[in-house]
C-alpha cells in the first residue's frame, strides 16, 4: 500500500496524534486568539501536550502550524512571519519530542485552507492558492519537518492546490478534507472521487478529518477502499452520532469499526486527548497488519462523482467548450461513455471550469495548444482524460498530463 514516492512507515495501521486546538482553548485559549502565536507565548502548555501524546503512543506528531499560511496569518497582522512562526512551531514539537528520547514518533508539518473563495469555481483563486501552500510548506521543510499534512480541506480545488505546494519540497503529503453529515465538503466534493484525484496527483495517503465522528467516516471509507492506491486516512473528531460527546473508550470502539472499513491511518481531531490516543493505541495494536493492496487505477472525477473507465471510449462530436457546455454534457449522455469536450481557445477554460463538474461521464480533452492544456489540468477540481489524438508531441503530452496526474487514452 506504500506508494513510490511515499516515505511514512509501511507497517500500517499508522497512528496519528489527537486534537491540539480544543485541547489548547481548555487550556486557557482565547476563542479570538491567534492559535499560532499563542502557543508560542505558552510553550510548555505546547510541548507538554504533544509530549503526553507521544507518551500515549503516536507515531505522528502534528506541529502545531495548522493556521500558520499568509493568507490566514493575515487577519492578526503576522502574514510577514510565515517562515519564523512555522520554525518556531516545529521546534515546539522537537522540544517535546526530545522529552521522549525512546520514541520514533515523526513529525508533521500541518496546512489548512486559506479562507480565500470565489462565488463561482471559475473565478476560484487557483494562484493564490498555490502560492500560499508553496511559501508555508517550504518553511515546513526548511524547519526539518518528516512529512506534511494538509488537513480540514473544503474543497477539490483547494485540496489539490495545497499537494501541488507541498508536494515541491520532496517530503510525503498526506491529504485529509472534512465532510458533514451527507459525506461533501463545503464545495460538494467526497472522499472517493478526491482519492481517485489526488493519489494520482502524488498524495502518499487521503482520507477524512473532523467531520462528525467516527461513524460517519465509515461508509466514505468503505466505498473508496476499492480504488484507493495509498491508505487512507480517519481522524475524526469526537462527536458522536446524536451529537454529544464520545467517550475515550467509545471513541476506541468506533474507531475499531473504523479500521474494519479500511481506514489505515488513524487519529483523533476536535474533541479528543491524549487519553482518547492511549485507548485507541490499545486498538491500533490489536488490529493486523495492513498488506499492500493491488487495485484498477483507470478511473477520473469530478468533485461530487467518480468515474470508471470502460475498456472502449465512445463518444460523438467533439462538444465546444462554451456556455452551452451544461446542455452538450447531458445530451453527450445518449451519444456514449465518455464526453470528448474541446479547448479551442484561453476563454474556453472558464466555462471547463464553471461547468465541468455537473458531467455524469468522464471528460476527455482535446486540445492542440499545450499551454491551455496545460493550465486545464492544473486548474480542474478533478482528474480529467487527455486525448491521445491531440496534436501535441507525444512526450511533451504524457508530460503535462503526468504532472497533474491525468490520463491519456
Amino acid at each position: 500500500m506504500c506508494s513510490k514516492n511515499m516515505e511514512l512507515p509501511c507497517k500500517l495501521p499508522l497512528l496519528l496524534d489527537g486534537a491540539t486546538g480544543t485541547q489548547l482553548l481548555a487550556a486557557g485559549m482565547p476563542m479570538d486568539a491567534c492559535p499560532e502565536a499563542w502557543a508560542l507565548e505558552h510553550p510548555d502548555i505546547l510541548v507538554d501536550l504533544q509530549r503526553r501524546y507521544i507518551l500515549a503512543g503516536c507515531d505522528v506528531l502534528y506541529a502545531p502550524t495548522f493556521g500558520a499560511n499568509r493568507a490566514r496569518l493575515a487577519a492578526y497582522g503576522l502574514e510577514g512571519r510565515v517562515q519564523e512562526l512555522n520554525h518556531r512551531l516545529v521546534n515546539l514539537s522537537r522540544q517535546a519530542a526530545a522529552t521522549c528520547p525512546k520514541s520514533r514518533c515523526r513529525i508533521a508539518g500541518v496546512m489548512s485552507p486559506t479562507g480565500l473563495r470565489a462565488d463561482c469555481p471559475a473565478d476560484a483563486p487557483f494562484d493564490q492558492w498555490e502560492a500560499v501552500f508553496t511559501e508555508q510548506a517550504a518553511a515546513l521543510a526548511e524547519a526539518g519537518v518528516d512529512l506534511l499534512v494538509c488537513e480540514t480541506m473544503t474543497s477539490l480545488g483547494e485540496a489539490r492546490a495545497a499537494l501541488m505546494g507541498a508536494r515541491k519540497t520532496g517530503k510525503p503529503v498526506i491529504v485529509t478534507l472534512t465532510v458533514d453529515k451527507e459525506g461533501k465538503t463545503f464545495s460538494g466534493a467526497r472522499l472517493l472521487p478526491a482519492v481517485i484525484t489526488l493519489q494520482a496527483l502524488g498524495a502518499a495517503a487521503v482520507g477524512l478529518n473532523c467531520s462528525f465522528g467516527p461513524a460517519g467516516m465509515e461508509d466514505p471509507v468503505r466505498e473508496a477502499l476499492p480504488h484507493a492506491a495509498v491508505p487512507l486516512v480517519g481522524k475524526p473528531s469526537a462527536m458522536a452520532e446524536d451529537s454529544g460527546t464520545l467517550s475515550p473508550l467509545q471513541f476506541g470502539e468506533a474507531m475499531r469499526r473504523l479500521l474494519d472499513a479500511g481506514a489505515a491511518i488513524v487519529g483523533g481531531c476536535c474533541g479528543t486527548s491524549p487519553e482518547y490516543l492511549a485507548i485507541l493505541r490499545g486498538i491500533v495494536d490489536q488490529h493486523p497488519t495492513i498488506a499492500p493492496r493491488e487495485i484498477d487505477t483507470d478511473a477520473c472525477a469530478v468533485e461530487s462523482e467518480a468515474f470508471f473507465l470502460a475498456d472502449d471510449l465512445e463518444y460523438g462530436d467533439p462538444i465546444p467548450c462554451d456556455s452551452d457546455l451544461p446542455d452538450r454534457l447531458i445530451e453527450a449522455e445518449e451519444e456514449g461513455n465518455v464526453a470528448l469536450v474541446e479547448l479551442a481557445q484561453p476563454g474556453d477554460l472558464d466555462n471547463l471550469l464553471e461547468y465541468g463538474g455537473m458531467s455524469r461521464l468522464p471528460i476527455l480533452l482535446h486540445t492542440d495548444r499545450p499551454l491551455l492544456l496545460d493550465e486545464a489540468l492544473r486548474r480542474f477540481p478533478g482528474r480529467l482524460l487527455v486525448d491521445s489524438l491531440c496534436e501535441i508531441d507525444r512526450p511533451l503530452l504524457e508530460d503535462i498530463a503526468g504532472r497533474f496526474g491525468a490520463v491519456v487514452f
